[in-house]
């Protein structure tokens, strides 16, 4: 088992290291695969990701905009209506919807108990610029990124605490 597992490892940092990308396309909104396994663009799912980016640009947080989606019944990628504001955060921040990719964000650290974990550097990553056909214009993409991180710097240091100390006297 170890073997096949280390096996299997090899052949995937391989088709990495070639610029071979898989992509889940499954639960992966936007996009869907043509015959001969090319990211394309799904139009009516590619205006609910631009929605969701030009509802952030124009002011609305990650939670207005996943109650805006759920109360219009647009289905998530899982394909349910149960939309959250971490699955939008996610939309916003993920580099497909720019046509680029990052190759092995996360990875199985151990093949017995299946766990994945987030790569923070253990393995190599591979960024492939233009690799499908992006929904979002990349300056746009970018546009968001720094507005992200400008919402968050606006927030307290410590916003649970803030929550839970609010009309107390210390």
């Amino acid at each position: 088992s170890e073997s096949l597992s280390q096996n299997v490892k090899m052949g995937i940092q391989y088709r990495y290291q070639q610029g071979k990308v898989f992509v889940n396309h499954n639960h992966f909104l936007g996009y869907t695969k043509d015959a001969q396994g090319n990211l394309v663009i799904e139009p009516a799912e590619a205006k609910v990701i631009k929605r969701i980016f030009y509802s952030y640009l124009n002011g609305m947080s990650m939670k207005q905009i996943a109650d805006s989606l759920k109360a219009d019944g647009i289905l998530t990628g899982g394909k349910t209506k149960n939309w959250q504001s971490s699955g939008v955060s996610r939309i916003l921040k993920n580099e497909k919807y720019m046509g680029d990719v990052l190759l092995q964000k996360t990875y199985t650290a151990d093949f017995i108990e299946g766990k994945v974990k987030k790569n923070n550097g253990e393995l190599p990553q591979y960024y492939i610029k233009d690799n499908h056909p992006a929904i979002i214009p990349r300056e746009m993409f970018y546009q968001i990124q720094e507005e992200i991180a400008r919402r968050k710097s606006k927030k307290p240091a410590n916003a649970k605490k803030a929550k839970t100390n609010r009309g107390r006297f210390t």
